[in-house]
């Protein structure tokens, strides 16, 4: 068994990704819900948001953080949904800053621009800067995510970037695609487009309460090798779980 803490966008991710890497272990991990925090009500708030507030925190100093906890963490796992790169103006600021007049020192998080009207924020999406990819808005976030934390070599840590979102891989454990990393929306636009999907009630659609996602989650891990073989995305994160998780 072995101790591993997950700083992701939402509880529900979370759950998503401990049952997964239970079930590419083939055993029951111990785990922490570094973000967002229990309560939902912390320091950081929730969401890709959230993250990001959380590893410039850390920046830096990852190695010290996963050694102060008790136990210390065997393996992080840092999430962000992919549709972030695709539809969040924020994360594409350093990428456009020629195009603003905002001063450097601006963080985009508090850029007036961006909160009193997006239309305003001269940031064109999708971003000419990178590949307009699946695959290279997934390489995109992890160089962002790289940037903002600053972290020391050698460590245990996975960027986990499913493109478009977890949901992702929900839909490709029960359905049959041409292409899933493609898929915009998958939570609203497929699972809760209907009251139920392929038998499974959605409850109180379209949010996701545990009870339901519970009842998904485990459909993946029985399907997790079908998942990986559909999704680039979920393959690299296997491959990062193997890697540091199994010898």
């Amino acid at each position: 068994m072995k101790t591993i803490g997950i700083v992701a966008e939402g509880p529900r991710d979370y759950e998503l990704i401990a049952a997964v890497i239970d079930t590419i272990t083939n055993e029951e991990n111990s785990y922490q819900m570094i973000q967002p925090e229990p309560d939902m009500a912390g320091r950081f708030g929730n969401g890709w948001k959230g993250v990001w507030k959380w590893c410039e925190t850390n920046q830096g100093s990852l190695n010290t953080y996963m050694n102060s906890l008790t136990p210390v963490l065997d393996f992080l796992v840092i999430h962000m949904d992919g549709d972030v790169e695709r539809c969040e103006k924020e994360v594409h600021c350093e990428c456009q800053r020629k195009f603003c007049d905002a001063p450097g020192s601006t963080h985009p998080l508090t850029c007036e621009k961006i909160a009193n009207n997006r239309s305003d924020c001269p940031v064109v999406l999708p971003c000419e800067e990178h590949g307009n990819t699946p695959e290279a808005g997934a390489d995109f976030l992890r160089t962002f995510i790289n940037t903002l934390l600053l972290p020391e070599d050698e460590l245990a840590v996975s960027y986990m970037i499913p493109f478009d979102a977890t949901d992702t891989w929900i839909v490709a454990a029960f359905d049959q695609y041409e292409d899933y990393e493609v898929l915009s929306d998958p939570w609203t636009s497929i699972i809760a487009r209907a009251p139920q999907y392929h038998g499974i009630k959605i409850r109180n659609r379209p949010n996701k309460t545990k009870r339901t996602y519970k009842e998904l989650i485990s459909v993946v891990c029985d399907n997790w090798s079908d998942v990986v073989a559909k999704c680039p995305q979920a393959k690299r994160f296997d491959e990062d779980v193997r890697r540091f998780l199994i010898k």
